[in-house]
């Protein structure tokens, strides 16, 4: 998703009865750390929302106006999907680590979850382009792999450990076929086996 299409998004967010700056979860967060998105967040027409602590409505109320299937899909190409923290899992104390994303006059347009409370999530989720969406953000310079794994210590009361050993094996095998440091390898491995 680009740019522009982000700030369309979320002003038409503005324009529903919604209160509060809406918290960007997903991939679309990448727009708060850089401007040179790699393809897979390109690709991306969905911008998942963060709405918690019993705003269901406002989840509702944004799928139905804004989501996938719908007429705004059709027009612009591109959807909300609001979730809550029954769908989400992120690390503790996320929340504290937000960073916001200006439009182009300063203007704070929504809060972004940090970059590696995302990769974290998408760890756990564990799905393909999940992977593919972490494996971007290392050969883009915009993770660290010792502050994702430590992120990954601060969900290991909310997943099994059986769990995250395996989604980070399949992150390692996953990293494996590219030309990532060898030493990060080395890292992943032997929290894995910590795990274990």
């Amino acid at each position: 998703m680009l740019r522009s299409s982000l700030y369309k998004l979320l002003d038409d967010i503005r324009r529903l009865p919604v209160d509060g700056i809406p918290i960007i979860a997903g991939s679309q967060a990448i727009h708060a750390v850089t401007e040179q998105l790699p393809a897979i967040a390109r690709r991306s027409v969905e911008c998942d929302l963060l709405y918690a602590g019993g705003k269901a409505e406002i989840r509702e109320l944004i799928n139905r106006e804004l989501g996938i299937l719908t007429s705004y899909q059709d027009e612009t190409g591109i959807y909300a999907d609001a979730v809550g923290l029954a769908t989400i899992i992120l690390p503790i104390g996320w929340d504290e680590r937000l960073v916001a994303l200006a439009d182009k006059s300063g203007e704070v347009v929504a809060q972004c979850v940090e970059i590696h409370d995302v990769a974290v999530s998408k760890l756990i989720a564990g799905r393909p382009k999940d992977f593919e969406f972490i494996i971007a953000l290392f050969m883009s310079d915009l993770i660290q792999t010792e502050t994702l794994l430590e992120r990954v210590g601060l969900v290991a009361s909310k997943v099994e450990n059986d769990v995250i050993r395996d989604r980070l094996a399949g992150l390692e095998r996953e990293l494996r076929t590219t030309a990532f440091d060898p030493a990060s390898i080395d890292l992943l491995r032997a929290r894995i086996r910590q795990l274990n």
